[in-house]
C-alpha cells in the first residue's frame, strides 16, 4: 500500500550524494529516490547508532546552494534507508520538487 502523497522521482545511479550526520560526523550516502517529503538513500559506511534523526546536507548538481535538510529514519532495509524530511525551507522544498520534475521529463 502506497501511502505517499507527493511526487517523487528515482535517480540514476551515482548523480546524486548527500552528507548524512550521524554522531556528528558526515558519512557519505547516495540518493536512490527523491521528493520534496523524503530521500530514499544508499548508505556506503557509517557508524551504528540509536538515533533516529540526522542533518542532511548536499546541493542539486548545477545549483551552487549547498541544502540542509533535517529527517528522521522511516524504515531500514540493507544498505537502503526511507527517511522523512522533518524540517526544510521553502527555498529547498522548491528545489527538490523542481528536481522531481525534471527527473519526470528527462
Amino acid at each position: 500500500m502506497d501511502r505517499r502523497v507527493t511526487r517523487r522521482a528515482r535517480l540514476d545511479g551515482g548523480t546524486l550524494w548527500l552528507n548524512k550526520y550521524v554522531a556528528g560526523y558526515p558519512c557519505l550516502a547516495e540518493v536512490i529516490e527523491v521528493s520534496d517529503g523524503g530521500l530514499l538513500i544508499r548508505t556506503i559506511r557509517e557508524p551504528s547508532t540509536r538515533e533516529s534523526g540526522f542533518t542532511l546536507e548536499f546541493e542539486i548538481p548545477g545549483s551552487s546552494h549547498r541544502m540542509w535538510l533535517w529527517a528522521e529514519l522511516v524504515r531500514t532495509e540493507g544498505a537502503l534507508q526511507a527517511l522523512r524530511i522533518t524540517h526544510a525551507d521553502l527555498l529547498e522544498r522548491a528545489q527538490l520538487r523542481q528536481l522531481v520534475r525534471w527527473r519526470e521529463a528527462a
